[in-house]
């Protein structure tokens, strides 16, 4: 509960809503808000309060909310009532400054294996800790775990990478630690080095650890600056969309996910989706490869799904979840894996209780998916039919792609960042859902396991049983013909962040954009406009001068 009162401003936490005395509170003026990435708790729309009522001391409280507009929501809530991280210019109200840290922790080299046996990273900014990555093992681990922190407050001057050894019992030892400077990095530009670690005890030599960062400052204008940038991303022939697709590989997420904010903030996603989504089908030489590579149109699928399927998931699967969590009983049917030969029949006969189970729950979770998904697979379908009369599977198979193993799937493989539960599976049930989303995968793609895993083929019957059954299912679920209407509650968001995204990345790609205008002049309006906007934000700079 946000309390507001004329000298003071806490956020009171309570144990449950019927308490009237709150379990404790968070004074928010002289509390700093932090991002927490997905990886340090491995789960999504976490932030974090950082009160530091004396310098030396500083009282830490994670937040987390169901979705991540709900998170989106709070965060805009808290930030202005927090200690001022954002600097404004007083000469030019509206006026925003954007910081943005693009980290990918690549590897290692010549870690010592004798005091670092399990190493992992965390990257850190101002001693707070905001992303993590796995646990490996050597003195040459090879990490490539990728971090997009895309609101790094502005009293931040560097960012901290810790190697830790993950001890037993959770006991982890802070071994050696790097730490760059954000004014040595060239706005925009992306900068792969080798870095020295300094150990915690000075000592010998600790090794180094390549980088690969990208570290944006930028202004955001006032919103109705964009305003002709927003029209012509809007624009029904999504020319300018389609365009920046194909050039943008490197800044595939932050393209899709400013586009998809700025579409559900104007209630247009099914349009820009079913417009990408015919436009890679039409470019498709064979149904094989039909949204198997990652591009603009799946990043832009897995993010959407994710934000909205949150009830159709606990519908489908969070019972089944739940029931690995708590049994003792295994789904093993890799011999490797099994602590004893014996348990290979009760193991293949619980999975197949399982995998009855669940896909019956699925089954029956249909209606349970938001009608915009379910009119996006039903224009899958249409397309795909079109173009391919004459295979069977594809208009299943289009759908099984998205549903099943970019959703269903990763959800099983990963309930904690999907919101289906709090704390992370223990190693047997962690097999167990890995072995579950093994033969669901299967089964969405409509083939049986065959010789290079024989233990596999005690599934078959299952597969067998079900295919027909999968089949009406995603033709019940992708029923839908007339587009509905956008559900819930109009997107806040912050269209004048995001269009400004999108102009830093025109901007970055402006010369192969002019290169392309020579040859598609409907692109020669997305040039024009890039570079207004340029020219009008280098005249809001030398007034902030």
């Amino acid at each position: 509960v946000l309390n507001v009162d004329e000298t003071d401003t806490h956020l009171c936490f309570y144990d449950n809503p019927k308490r009237t005395k709150p379990k404790g509170l968070i004074d928010l003026s002289c509390a700093y808000l932090y991002q927490v990435h997905d990886s340090v708790f491995d789960r999504p729309n976490c932030f974090q309060l950082v009160e530091r009522a004396l310098p030396c001391l500083a009282t830490i409280t994670y937040l987390s909310a169901n979705t991540s507009d709900c998170a989106q929501d709070w965060i805009n809530a808290l930030k202005p009532l927090c200690v001022t991280q954002m600097t404004r210019s007083p000469k030019v109200q509206r006026l925003r400054e954007l910081r943005c840290l693009q980290l990918n922790i690549i590897d290692a080299h010549r870690l010592p294996s004798k005091v670092v046996p399990n190493p992992f990273c965390i990257l850190s900014l101002n001693q707070v800790k905001v992303a993590r990555t796995k646990v490996k093992t050597g003195p040459d681990p090879v990490w490539d775990e990728e971090f997009i922190l895309d609101d790094v407050p502005p009293d931040v001057l560097t960012f901290t990478v810790t190697v830790y050894n993950k001890g037993k019992r959770s006991k982890d030892t802070e071994v050696a630690e790097l730490t760059v400077e954000l004014s040595s990095l060239t706005n925009g530009d992306e900068i792969e080095d080798w870095y020295s670690l300094s150990g915690m005890t000075p000592i010998g030599e600790w090794g180094s650890l390549r980088l690969r960062t990208r570290y944006l400052h930028d202004l955001i204008m006032p919103k109705e600056e964009y305003s002709p940038m927003q029209q012509l991303i809007l624009d029904p022939s999504l020319e300018a969309v389609r365009a920046l697709a194909d050039l943008c590989h490197l800044d595939r997420m932050p393209l899709a996910t400013s586009l998809l904010r700025i579409f559900r903030h104007e209630r247009k996603e099914a349009d820009l989706l079913k417009t990408l989504n015919d436009a890679e089908i039409e470019k498709e030489e064979e149904t094989s490869t039909l949204f198997r590579a990652a591009s603009l149109t799946t990043t832009l699928m897995d993010l959407y799904m994710k934000s909205v399927c949150t009830d159709f998931l606990h519908s489908a699967l969070r019972s089944t979840i739940v029931k690995l969590l708590e049994t003792k009983q295994s789904c093993e049917l890799n011999p490797n894996k099994m602590e004893s030969p014996e348990d290979a029949c009760n193991n293949a006969e619980f999975l197949l209780q399982v995998l009855d189970e669940v896909t019956h729950s699925i089954f029956l979770s249909a209606e349970a998916c938001p009608k915009t998904v379910r009119y996006i697979c039903g224009c899958l379908q249409r397309c795909v039919v079109g173009k391919w009369p004459h295979e069977r599977l594809v208009r299943t198979r289009v759908v099984s792609g998205f549903i099943f193993l970019r959703l269903l799937c990763p959800a099983i493989l990963n309930p904690r960042q999907f919101n289906l539960i709090s704390e992370p599976p223990p190693p047997m049930a962690s097999r167990s859902l890995i072995m579950v989303a093994k033969c669901l995968q299967n089964l969405a793609n409509l083939v049986e396991f065959g010789g290079k895993e024989p233990y596999m083929e005690v599934v078959n019957p299952f597969i067998l049983k079900n295919k027909e059954r999968m089949v009406v299912f995603l033709d019940q679920l992708s029923n839908l013909v007339e587009k509905p209407e956008s559900e819930g509650e109009r997107v806040k968001g912050d269209p004048a962040r995001d269009l400004g995204t999108l102009h830093h990345i025109c901007v970055s790609h402006l010369k192969e954009l002019q290169a392309l205008s020579k040859t598609q002049t409907s692109l020669k309006k997305l040039v024009t406009v890039t570079e207004m906007l340029s020219k009008h934000k280098q005249k809001y700079m030398e007034m902030i001068r």
